[in-house]
């Protein structure tokens, strides 16, 4: 049975917190003071929650374009801000250990320009907006360094300018804002593990005022909150001693009185408010023992309720924010050991979806989620020097990626519903999985779905005759078929592996919808022969099977289908290099040379053939594609007829090839990618014309890839990005 996990559902804006290290690192002159008093620790009910089903249909509604943006190496803290009012979150990118910090402006585009490293008077460790109006714009944070709360504000290029500032008798670790005595203006609230005490900062007759609370105990970490819900600014703390949350009242004056105390097991981080449930009531959340705890509030504020949300890794560092627009928010967090994003979306209030993992870069340090004009983004920060951004792409957009995962590797395109719109898989190398995600007309990206894979493979071919149920081919050249049928209305799928005899040159399906048949074709290679294998699939069980020997000594071979089966071998021999064909149907009907050529062993040969699985006309044309010492000629075969072409495209070695046929059928295009690192393209429009060859792309990093057509309107080059682990879509016309 599945089990459910509630939401996280949050306001807007999540107070900032430090990272767990600064909580703990002391400066030299830094000393822990002692704690006067133990606080009795409360009971809970407490629930052990689990994410739901791992094939689960996740709404991520496109929230998944990446991009990455460079920076100077060591720089561990991130946070949105809008420099010059025009409504486009820009970053503000800071390390407290020292006084630089980087500016970074957004555009209409969501890019970052202008970014540019700059100079703080005062080192920030954490800031927070200090504004009571939108026309204000002031921002009060924290230095450990210096054991200093300042004010300031920021000029349009993101210049900092202090207006004031306040030393503190230790070193501050937090800071969180609220209106404490109801005047509309708002107040600090600060902490720390070498504070004595919680200090309320004031602003007052331009000059900062420090209150302080409780100055006989130590508070590693601090929030405000309003436990009676009655507009003004109460406060939950960490007692660093009692290893208790103590809650305090406000009487609405701005004076504080301890109410009472909840226990903790154990060390905690992260520690935030948050309506974590969507009730309308403040919860408490917190990271403990490398899952999420929540302690769930209601009318009274009791926290009597305890969610224990596990998750795949530990959570170092959260954001809350609705990602994909649903009305719930979800939840994106880091592990910073090993630099991996994950992002859990919401199913309802009460449902949790199970977490996707974006992505994984060294040296991840910080995250913060935000919305502006452009909509809504998550951007993180790595020590290594780049500044990553999630968000939505946009319909119109030319060149973009996406990332969802760890190391995506073979990629194909499918029909679900066979709307004529098409839909993207992949495979991650490293989870070893096969990733499908539908998208809608004007709506990439729409939904997600993972399924586990039993090894990893370079290849997948789709079965699209059902509209609503899918059959995917994952394989590899070593002879291994993993078989996934995915029903989309069932959300469930069922699992077939099938072993070749030998290695894999070739691979087809033919697929009969009303009999639910499948009939598997494979050429394989075994001990310098070329075998034709058959599997026979009825109701997604096997029927039969055989293996025929078609060719022995052949370098090269490839299967399509004409009338019968078509098999096209290259055979070399002493000086010639010949393209065989054979004809198959239960036995050999067949078998002749249609082309020779001469050859020398000082020659530079390559070749290739493509093989369309479409039709065109009556026949599914043959091209072969041969270069000898850098001279190239295409070869066509189709309706009894052999057409040749000489071209200025040289192959190169381990060249891989796609072909696109456009919409309306009126231009057939082929690709060829080289080692060099160079697209080139080869198309015919309309019938009996010269190919017209196109150099497209130069790119070193792709590692497989496709080429298909967008909302039935533009020509997409998509690949897998070796260099940045994602997948590139870049137009090509």
């Amino acid at each position: 049975m599945k089990k459910e996990i509630p939401l996280i559902h949050s306001k807007l804006y999540l107070k900032q917190m430090t990272k767990k290290e600064d909580l703990m690192k002391h400066f030299k002159e830094e000393k822990i003071v002692s704690a006067v008093k133990q606080i009795i620790l409360n009971s809970f009910l407490v629930t052990l929650l689990f994410f739901s089903d791992i094939i689960a249909q996740i709404p991520i509604n496109g929230f998944c374009r990446y991009r990455e943006f460079s920076v100077k190496k060591s720089f561990t803290n991130i946070f949105s801000i809008d420099y010059n009012t025009d409504g486009y979150r820009d970053l503000l990118i800071y390390n407290s250990s020292n006084n630089k910090y980087v500016s970074a402006l957004s555009d209409n585009k969501s890019d970052l320009i202008n970014i540019s490293e700059k100079y703080s008077p005062i080192a920030i460790s954490n800031i927070h907006p200090f504004s009571n109006n939108l026309s204000e714009k002031k921002f009060i944070f924290i230095s450990r360094k210096t054991r200093q709360v300042a004010v300031s504000s920021f000029s349009r290029n993101g210049i900092i300018s202090l207006q004031n500032k306040i030393k503190l008798k230790g070193y501050p670790s937090n800071i969180d804002v609220g209106d404490v005595d109801g005047d509309g203006k708002p107040e600090g609230l600060v902490s720390g593990t070498s504070l004595n005490g919680l200090s309320i900062i004031k602003e007052k007759n331009k000059s900062l005022h420090e209150t302080r609370i409780d100055p006989e105990k130590v508070f590693s970490a601090s929030t405000f909150i309003d436990l009676d819900y009655d507009s003004y600014s109460d406060i939950a703390a960490v007692d660093l001693y009692s290893n208790s949350i103590l809650l305090f009242y406000n009487n609405g004056a701005g004076d504080y009185t301890e109410s009472r105390s909840i226990g903790l097991n154990g060390e905690i981080s992260e520690f935030k408010t948050v309506d974590f449930n969507s009730d309308g009531y403040n919860d408490l959340v917190y990271i403990r023992d490398n899952n999420f705890e929540v302690l769930l509030g209601d009318s009274v504020s009791s926290f009597q309720k305890k969610i224990i949300l596990e998750t795949p890794v530990k959570p170092d560092k959260y954001a809350i924010l609705d990602f994909n627009g649903d009305g719930f928010n979800d939840v994106a967090f880091i592990n910073t050991q090993n630099g991996t994003l994950y992002i859990s979306f919401a199913k309802s209030t009460n449902v949790f979806y199970p977490p996707i993992v974006y992505l994984q870069k060294n040296g991840l340090a910080d995250l913060t989620a935000y919305i502006d004009r452009t909509g809504k983004k998550l951007a993180l920060i790595s020590t290594e020097g780049k500044i990553y951004l999630i968000n939505k792409p946009g319909i119109n957009d030319d060149s973009f990626s996406i990332s969802l995962g760890l190391k995506p590797t073979a990629l194909t395109t499918f029909d679900y519903l066979n709307d004529k719109f098409e839909d993207f898989c992949f495979i991650d190398g490293t989870e070893k999985t096969l990733k499908l995600l539908l998208s809608e007309r004007r709506n990439l990206f729409r939904t997600y779905f993972s399924i586990p894979l039993l090894s990893d493979f370079t290849n997948i071919a789709v079965d699209d005759s059902k509209s609503r149920i899918k059959t995917f081919y994952c394989y590899s050249n070593t002879g291994t078929i993993e078989i996934i049928r995915m029903n989309f209305d069932e959300h469930s799928y069922k699992r077939q592996t099938l072993y070749s005899e030998g290695l894999l040159e070739d691979f087809k399906v033919i697929s009969d919808r009303l009999k639910d048949r499948q009939n598997i074709y494979e050429l394989i290679k075994k001990d310098n022969k070329t075998y034709l294998q058959e599997f026979e699939y009825k109701d997604f069980g096997l029927v039969s099977s055989k293996s025929n020997l078609i060719e022995s000594n052949v370098e090269r071979s490839w299967l399509t289908f004409g009338i019968y089966k078509d098999i096209y071998s290259v055979e070399k021999k002493e000086k010639q290099l010949d393209l065989v064909k054979t004809v198959f149907d239960k036995k050999i009907i067949d078998h002749k040379t249609i082309l020779k050529f001469n050859v020398n062993d000082k020659d530079k040969i390559n070749y290739t053939m493509i093989c369309l699985k479409e039709l065109i006309g009556k026949s599914r044309p043959v091209t072969f594609w041969f270069t000898s010492n850098n001279k190239s000629f295409l070869y066509t075969f189709g309706n009894n007829k052999i057409n040749k072409y000489p071209l200025k495209i040289a192959l190169g070695n381990n060249v891989t090839t796609e072909y696109n046929i456009s919409g309306d059928g009126g231009e057939l295009s082929f690709y060829f990618y080289n080692e060099t690192g160079k697209l080139s393209g080869v198309s015919f429009i309309g019938v009996e014309k010269s190919p017209i060859e196109k150099d497209l792309f130069v790119s070193k990093n792709i590692n497989n890839y496709l080429v298909t057509v967008l909302n039935k309107r533009r020509t997409f080059l998509i690949y897998s990005n070796s260099l940045l682990n994602s997948l590139t879509f870049e137009k090509i016309k």
